[in-house]
């Protein structure tokens, strides 16, 4: 069993020559076939096991500990635990009498298999899929440094006698995560698509703390956000805005519909047998062929998807950093983030709210912080009005929300931060809520987020909130001859910088 002492990954690409590429491009496929052969044992002994008296009468047994214990006999009686399809792929291994992986290597293949048998029995997930050719494996790695080993005076890793040269940036962060006193636990081989060509890199997993490069703020720092499908409002005792997620992500709609209707075209070109006379596709099992051209052009989209994604992931780390330096305990309402993606499905898709979160809580963990999901529909921060202690329902088009009966307008994002940032087990804390206004107040004064007057223009569009927008207007005040205003993601960065400057911060370890 594998330790649980903290570890990070370290990630170098790999330059291969033509004959280690071949054995690279073997042992992953032989990897498919032990992962294939695995899961389809593994799936007739569930169907069999299903099929058994003992585990009808386990299934009609009424819950509770015993009926736990009798699903656990019978799913050892087939063998359909961890250890035993570790056992199976093993076997699969040395029954083939090839030789290009160990049998570490294939261990952790009958670790993938249970993980997704495990996933399709108790967790409602999809029947577990074969790996065609073309989809293969995507990683190998290893139980311990012993199998793929990574040699720091070589600088390359070792598998099957193969040395690997590893590209190993010469930069401080790598120079202290690969020290000569860190131990590294195992190393796992990864296989990638790059603009479609094919590259390997290594992933070292290496035990301890990853060096420290961000300066991140002690869990006394709280700081209460809301997120939303496409930014998310912040709001910290000294700070406060309104920050776009992945504002780098430009989906170009209109470069993959025209790659897509280009591979389209291609394939109706070469296989004309396989539609029918009003265009639509014939039913059932059908050979596709698939033209150099039609293959390049899958290769654009892929890599265009691929990139997409690298940059939305970059910018959510930016982002997790950024808001970790304002503030070490981190409060989010718990919000469900696929009925983000039902109705507001193309900001969904280039924003990722779900997945920044997700990202956030990791970087948090990892960093010595922590975040509280806060029971959005107990706390309702988005009706509540702390100066009346009364709940309004307000629909989405109204931007604004009025403190009690007074003529002070918040900008409705950042009021639910403020509530977020106070809100406590038991719901809202009105009386800290109250004390802590009035400096609440000047500050999203100060930063364009509250206004102290109603709105006297009629031509306003309705549901405008007349408040400062979180985008950069640089290009407009440029022509105008204004001042440049910096934009939300700037003044993040400022405070950070600032925090990180005047030492009050302490680092993550």
């Amino acid at each position: 069993m594998r330790s649980t002492t903290p570890s990070f990954i370290v990630e170098v690409p790999l330059r291969v020559n033509d004959q280690q590429n071949r054995f690279l491009e073997k042992a992953f496929d032989f990897g498919r076939t032990i992962y294939n052969a695995t899961l389809g044992t593994a799936l007739g002994r569930l169907q069999r096991m299903r099929e058994s008296k003992e585990w009808r009468d386990a299934r009609d047994m009424p819950k509770g500990k015993e009926r736990t214990e009798a699903f656990n006999k019978i799913h050892r009686q087939y063998a359909l635990t961890e250890y035993g399809l570790v056992t199976v792929a093993n076997n699969h291994r040395r029954a083939s009498g090839r030789n290009h992986i160990g049998a570490h290597e294939a261990q952790n293949i009958g670790k993938a298999v249970f993980k997704a048998l495990n996933a399709y029995m108790f967790k409602g997930a999809g029947r577990p899929r074969f790996k065609s050719f073309r989809r293969g494996l995507n990683s190998i790695e290893g139980t311990c440094n012993t199998e793929i080993i990574f040699k720091p005076a070589l600088g390359a890793v070792v598998w099957r006698k193969r040395v690997l040269k590893c590209l190993i940036p010469d930069t401080a962060y790598m120079k202290e995560a690969l020290a000569p006193g860190r131990r590294v636990k195992y190393c796992r081989i990864v296989r990638r698509r790059i603009n479609g060509m094919q590259r390997w890199y290594a992933q070292i997993v290496v035990e301890g703390l990853a060096p420290v490069r961000k300066v991140y703020a002690p869990q006394s720092e709280v700081v209460g956000i809301d997120p939303g499908p496409s930014r998310f409002a912040y709001f910290h005792e000294q700070h406060a805005g309104i920050a776009e997620l992945a504002p780098n992500v430009d989906l170009q709609e209109a470069k993959v519909h025209s790659l897509q209707r280009a591979i389209d075209r291609s394939r109706r070109a070469n296989n004309p047998d396989n539609y029918n006379a009003d265009g639509t596709a014939k039913k059932g099992a059908s050979v596709w062929k698939t033209s150099n051209r039609g293959k390049k052009l899958v290769a654009q989209l892929a890599e265009h998807h691929r990139r997409l994604a690298a940059t939305r992931k970059r910018d959510h780390g930016e982002l997790a950093n950024l808001l970790l330096q304002i503030g070490g305990t981190v409060k989010i309402e718990k919000n469900s983030y696929r009925s983000y993606q039902r109705n507001f499905g193309r900001s969904s898709n280039r924003r990722g709210a779900g997945a920044f979160v997700e990202h956030l809580k990791r970087k948090a963990e990892s960093a010595g912080c922590r975040v509280v999901e806060l029971n959005a529909y107990a706390l309702k921060m988005s009706q509540y009005d702390p100066a009346t202690d009364t709940y309004r329902k307000k629909p989405l088009k109204e931007r604004e929300h009025r403190w009690g009966e007074t003529d002070v307008y918040v900008q409705r994002d950042v009021m639910s931060a403020y509530l977020a940032r106070y809100a406590t087990e038991n719901g809202h804390d009105r009386a800290l809520l109250l004390e802590k206004w009035p400096t609440a107040e000047a500050l999203l004064s100060g930063s364009g987020l509250c206004r102290h007057e109603p709105r006297n223009d009629p031509g306003a569009p309705q549901g405008d909130s007349g408040l400062t927008k979180p985008r950069c207007s640089n290009n407009e005040e440029r022509r105008r001859g204004l001042p440049q205003t910096p934009c939300a993601e700037n003044c993040l960065r400022a405070i950070c910088d600032v925090r990180s400057a005047d030492g009050e911060s302490r680092p993550a370890r």
